[in-house]
This record gives C-alpha cells, structure tokens and sequence, in this order.
C-alpha cells in the first residue's frame, strides 16, 4: 500500500484531522484548567455567602446580585474560565477517541481492500491445466 491511497481516503484524513485537533484541544483545555485552578482552589468561601436571603425585597435585591468585592468578581471569572477550559479538555479528549475510531476503522478496510485486489490480481495471473489444478503463474518472460 502506497502513502498516496492512504492519502486518497477521506476517512483516514478525517480521522487524522481529528486525532490533532483533539489533541490540541486536549492540551489547551489541561493548561487553561491547571492556570485557572491556581487562582480558584486556593481562595477559600466567604462565609457571608451562605446566609438566608428570606428577608430581601426588590430594593435590596439588586446588592445581593451584585458582587460583593473585587476578589469574589476575580473569583467568579477565574471559574467561568476554568469551566470553559475544562469543556475544552473533554471535547479534546472526545475528539481524539473519535479520530482514533475513525483512522482505526479506515485503516483495517485499507489494508483489506489492499490485500483483496492483491489476491485478485494473483488469481488472473494463474492458468488452469485441463483437470482444474493449477499449473504455475504465467509470466511474460517464460515465452
């Protein structure tokens, strides 16, 4: 099997593609994740952010909505963030499972198709003698 068949086949290009996007996705998604989980594990919960909010009406409501400091807003984008390179990281991973399913699958049917047109090919070289045995493989130079 020539690399030009290889090339030739969508499905294995297609998978191929696949397996490097996913892998870039992948290694994206785990820097991000581990960038942004520095900023966010280390800062512990206010306990101020657990008490009872029964007692809020329209006026007070919109201060409860607001973020109450500098460093719960940095907190909450820090976690935005994380969460968006996590989503990266698993459709990396997502991506890279089916480019290797794909490439895998294209790859047994070349080399099936490869080794059905070999075995073809041999058949129609080979003569029958009058009883049906095969006598050997014709050649141009027996001549």
């Amino acid at each position: 099997m020539k690399p030009a068949q290889l090339y030739g086949d969508w499905r294995i290009v297609a998978g191929i593609v696949l397996i490097l996007l996913g892998i870039g996705n992948w290694l994206v998604g785990r820097n991000g994740v581990v960038q942004y989980r520095g900023i966010v594990v280390p800062s512990s919960p206010n306990a101020d952010l657990y008490r009872n909010f029964d007692e809020l009406d329209a006026r007070t409501g919109n201060a409860v909505l607001a973020p109450l400091t500098q460093d719960e807003r940095t907190l909450s984008y820090a976690a935005a963030q994380m969460d968006f390179y996590h989503a990266v990281y698993i459709t990396g991973c997502i991506l890279f499972a089916f480019g290797l399913m794909i490439s895998l699958v294209a790859f047994i049917s070349a080399i099936r198709r490869d080794t059905s047109e070999s075995l073809k090919k041999r058949s129609r070289t080979r003569i029958a003698d009058f009883d049906g045995h095969t006598v050997g493989v014709t050649d141009a130079r027996q001549d």
